[in-house]
C-alpha cells in the first residue's frame, strides 16, 4: 500500500507508527506542520503563525497538491481535530483517523470549537482507531459510527521491552512527558516522601516537555540531589533497558487512554504505580498487576509505592500476571497487524 500519514512529526509515536508500516513493506510518506527527525523524512507543510484552528486548515491546499502527486491508497491521519480535519478537507479517501486520547477525552469535551471539529471528522472518516475502550466510547459519543470505530491498542515491542537479567530493588522511574496532564508535581511530591523513608531508593525521571525546568527546580528544593536524575528523552533501547531493571514505574496522569508507557513497564517487569483513571484500569487494578492511587494524591502515591516495596512476593506475582496480559492483549506485532488488515480492507474497498 501507499500510505499518506498526516501527523505531528516531532512526536515519537509518529516515528514508531510509520517505522512499523515501512518495516511491513508499505510505502509511507509523512506530511506534518511540525519538524521531525531527519530519518523520518517528513514533508513539511506551511505553518502560518496563527492559532491551530486556522493554521492546520490553511495548510490543506499544499497537502492536497502533494497527495495528488503521491496518489495514496489510504490517508492515515493522527489526532482528530487537526490532522484528522486536514484529512477530511483534503478530500482523499479512504480516510482512517487515529485518536490519541486527549483530543477526545479532554480537549473535545472542554472546547466547543474542538468538539465541533471532532464531530465533523468522526462523522466523515471511513475508520476511527482508538487504543482503549474509554477512548472508543468518547469517539462514539462525539458521532463516530459504531461500525467504523475500532478499539485496537497499539501495543508494545515485547522483544525490546523485556526484564533485565537483574533488577534494582529500589529503583523508581518516571517516563511520562513533562506536561500538566501527566501530574509530574504529584510524582515529585510523592517520591520525596518515599526517598525520605527509603535511604537506598533512587528516582530516575525520563522524558521532556514544557515543565521540565520548573520540575527540576522543584526537585532541587524537595529531593536529595544525589538520588534524583533527570535524563531527558531516551532512545527506545535505553528506555527499555532502564525499565527492565527498574523496580517501580510511576505515572500520575490525570487522563489517559491506553498509556504506551504503562504497557512498556508491564512488559519489562517494572511494577506500575499509577493513577486510578479509567484508561489504566483497563489494564491493571489495585492489587492486580499494580498499585493505584487517586489522581493528584501525593500521599496516596507514596503509600502505593511502599505497598509494592514492602511486598516482593506480590511483586513477583504481579510481574508474571502483567507479562501474560501483554502477551494476550498488548503485543505490538499482533495489534499492528490488525490495523494493517483494516487499512488493506479500506484500500480494497476504495479500489472497487
Amino acid at each position: 500500500m501507499k500510505i499518506a500519514t498526516l501527523s505531528n512529526a516531532a512526536v515519537g509515536h509518529t516515528t514508531r507508527w510509520v517505522e512499523t508500516f515501512r518495516a511491513r513493506g508499505h510505502e509511507v510518506q509523512v506530511w506534518s506542520l511540525e519538524p521531525g527527525p531527519a530519518a523520518l523524512g517528513a514533508h513539511r507543510l506551511p505553518a502560518a503563525p496563527l492559532p491551530g484552528a486556522l493554521r492546520y486548515p490553511l495548510a490543506v491546499p499544499a497537502l492536497r497538491a502533494a497527495l495528488e502527486r503521491f496518489k495514496p491508497d489510504l490517508i492515515d491521519a493522527h489526532y482528530v481535530p487537526n490532522y484528522g480535519l486536514m484529512g477530511v478537507l483534503a478530500g482523499f479517501r479512504p480516510l482512517s483517523v487515529t485518536a490519541w486520547g486527549s483530543d477526545l477525552l479532554i480537549t473535545g469535551p472542554r472546547n466547543l470549537l474542538q468538539r465541533a471539529r471532532a464531530r465533523a471528522v468522526l462523522g466523515r472518516a471511513d475508520a476511527l482507531i482508538a487504543d482503549s475502550d474509554n477512548l472508543g466510547a468518547a469517539a462514539r459519543q462525539l458521532g463516530a459510527p459504531a461500525g467504523r470505530t475500532h478499539v485496537i491498542p497499539w501495543g508494545v515491542d515485547r522483544e525490546r521491552f523485556a526484564p533485565a537479567a537483574s533488577r534494582e530493588p529500589e529503583l523508581i522511574v518516571s517516563t511520562r512527558m513533562h506536561e500538566p496532564i501527566y501530574g509530574m508535581e504529584t510524582v515529585l511530591a510523592g517520591a520525596s516522601r518515599v526517598l525520605a523513608r527509603w535511604p537506598a531508593a533512587r528516582l530516575v525521571i525520563a522524558g521532556d516537555g514544557s515543565q521540565r525546568a520548573a520540575l527540576e527546580r522543584l526537585a532541587a528544593e524537595r529531593l536529595p540531589a544525589d538520588r534524583v536524575y533527570f535524563t531527558g528523552r531516551l532512545d527506545p533501547d535505553v528506555m527499555a533497558a532502564l525499565l527492565g531493571r527498574a523496580a517501580i514505574v510511576l505515572s500520575a496522569s490525570w487522563s489517559d487512554s491506553t498509556s504506551v508507557s504503562l504497557l512498556e513497564a508491564m512488559a519489562a517487569g517494572a511494577i506500575p504505580v499509577v493513577s486510578a483513571i479509567e484508561g489504566n484500569r483497563e489494564w491493571v487494578q489495585e492489587g492486580d498487576g499494580a498499585r493505584l492511587f487517586a489522581p493528584g494524591d501525593a500521599d496516596g502515591l507514596a503509600a502505593a509505592v511502599e505497598r509494592a516495596l514492602l511486598d516482593p512476593a506480590w511483586c513477583a506475582t504481579a510481574r508474571v500476571r502483567n507479562a501474560r496480559v501483554i502477551a494476550e492483549r498488548g503485543d505490538a506485532r499482533v495489534n499492528m497487524a490488525r490495523i494493517e488488515a483494516l487499512f488493506e480492507s479500506l484500500a480494497r474497498g476504495n479500489a472497487r
